[in-house]
């Protein structure tokens, strides 16, 4: 075994780069194994939506990837007459961000790498063994084949991942049986504005803007769904589905790539199964409708990276890594409900079916509804159930929710805030917000566990209506929040969730 403790991670896709970061941050041995040779200039995903910007905002690592993307605050619902505006969110990124999956890529791999991981390409896993100590993987590089040793592994390698294969995880569910095609092309005559959607009797187009003047195309073209997926897509096939179902093609040409593709949708029995864990779309893989494959593969970087390096640094409490599946399954099986009732809404050409896509749109159009519809696409929804809650406590309603960054205001004349509530999670540690007068609550951390949550005195100025102390996840969810007067309850909380105090705790 290795000296220190440490980790694999195979896949240097967004998932497995974001993981990777995640650790190094906190301090862990990670190295990173991906088969390519070289990162993929490909982008299977084109956006980043406001949780996922939030996760990364955390870390100081958002505005790096809003200055390689497009903002884009108005979501075309295909009709041409309404969108859904994000503007109204509680969050400092109000928008989806346009941009390529290969810059999130090239921007996660510098985190990871800034932070003290490797990334080794070219790399080939082929053989996996795990015992109570550790888990070893045969490996096939350019310099031929070795064996690599790590406390833990994780396969972070796609949907057709050879680390759930060898460790034996089932992945179970379903293909579906018609294509859609996906492209990226120059336009002679742009739209405007620049994201654009349209539906109609024979489909659907929808164009993306990559800010170098190439185009995210993808066509849903009732007429040839049902071609073979291998069957090579023609630029004038192209240029026919766009002019049958928009009028135009926009002059488009130069296409950088063009691929026809099927969805599965499939969901990993375990995402651990020992000292062997998945995440991303080795653990589950859906339609790409609304973007969700590529937001929840980073959300689940976010969740498993503080968790195992919890367990690594020795002071994690027994059901911590666990929490992982406990809490990231039940949000994929739900993401893969809602996108196969999406695909199959948009892929229906009945009648009736485009009555109620019109009829739909014209809701989405209701202040409301749209709200409600932007804040679960968004990621700002999620909430996690209150695991094993400690004993005699009830859990506050914010209890499991995130908390939007906004500025702090200093408590009093003494004691500076120090800036926005996002500032404080750097170190992927956790964060107790503590607005009792004198810091009465922030003591009750500070006596036991001053290395695992900063303290930060301040009151918050965001929409959210906060109670005297709030205990954050390094997540940025809510691990408990309570008043001056629940000391005991936040000094259990703190056992739950950072485990054993490292002194006896004096008393408040």
């Amino acid at each position: 075994m290795s000296s220190s403790p440490s980790v694999l991670v195979v896949g240097a896709g967004p998932t497995g780069l974001a993981l990777a970061a995640e650790l190094a941050t906190a301090g862990i041995a990670c190295r990173v194994l991906d088969k390519r040779p070289n990162p993929s200039q490909h982008s299977r995903a084109f956006g980043l939506l406001p949780r996922t910007l939030e996760l990364l905002a955390l870390r100081g690592r958002a505005d790096a990837f809003v200055a390689q993307g497009l903002p884009w605050a108005h979501a075309a619902l295909g009709d041409g007459k309404r969108w859904l505006d994000y503007r109204g969110i509680d969050s400092a990124f109000p928008y989806m961000l346009v941009i390529p999956q290969s810059r999130t890529e090239e921007q996660l791999a510098s985190w990871a790498l800034e932070s003290g991981a490797r990334i080794e390409r070219g790399t080939t896993v082929t053989g996996l063994r795990q015992d109570g100590h550790g888990v070893e993987l045969e490996v096939a590089g350019p310099d031929g084949t070795r064996t690599e040793h790590a406390d833990y592994v994780v396969g972070c390698d796609g949907v057709h991942s050879t680390v759930r294969t060898l460790a034996g995880i089932p992945f179970q569910g379903s293909s579906y049986d018609s294509s859609l095609i996906v492209a990226d092309v120059r336009l002679d005559s742009p739209p405007d504005p620049p994201v654009h959607a349209r539906t109609g009797r024979r489909g659907m187009v929808v164009f993306f803007p990559f800010g170098d003047g190439t185009y995210r195309l993808i066509a849903l073209d009732h007429e040839r769904m049902g071609t073979p997926v291998d069957e090579p897509v023609t630029l004038e096939e192209l240029r026919e589905s766009c002019r049958a179902i928009l009028g135009t093609d926009f002059g488009l040409h130069d296409p950088l790539w063009m691929s026809r593709f099927r969805s599965d949708q499939r969901l990993s029995d375990r995402y651990r199964l020992g000292r062997v864990l998945l995440a991303g779309d080795a653990a589950h893989t859906h339609i790409p409708s609304g973007g969700q494959g590529l937001q929840t593969g980073i959300q689940d970087a976010m969740n498993l990276g503080w968790k195992l390096a919890a367990q690594l640094s020795g002071w994690a409490p027994a059901h911590l890594l666990d929490s992982y599946q406990r809490e990231r399954r039940p949000i994929a099986r739900a993401t893969l409900r809602r996108t196969d009732l999406v695909y199959k809404f948009e892929v229906s050409n009945s009648p009736g079916a485009r009555v109620l896509r019109g009829l739909t749109t014209r809701l989405m159009g209701l202040p409301p509804l749209q709200n409600s519809v932007i804040e679960q696409l968004s990621g700002l929804t999620l909430r996690y159930p209150p695991l094993s809650q400690p004993e005699g406590s009830a859990p506050h309603k914010l209890v499991g929710r995130r908390l939007a960054d906004a500025e702090l205001r200093p408590r009093d004349a003494a004691v500076e805030a120090g800036g926005r509530l996002y500032e404080h999670f750097r170190q992927a540690g956790f964060v107790l917000l503590d607005q009792s007068h004198g810091g009465f609550c922030g003591q009750a951390a500070l006596d036991g566990w001053v290395r695992r949550v900063t303290v930060v005195r301040g009151v918050y100025e965001g929409r959210t209506e906060l109670p005297e102390a709030v205990l954050l996840r390094p997540d940025g969810y809510v691990a408990w929040a309570g008043h001056a007067g629940e000391t005991p309850s936040l000094r259990a909380a703190l056992r739950h969730w950072c485990g054993a105090p490292s002194r006896v705790p004096s008393r408040v």
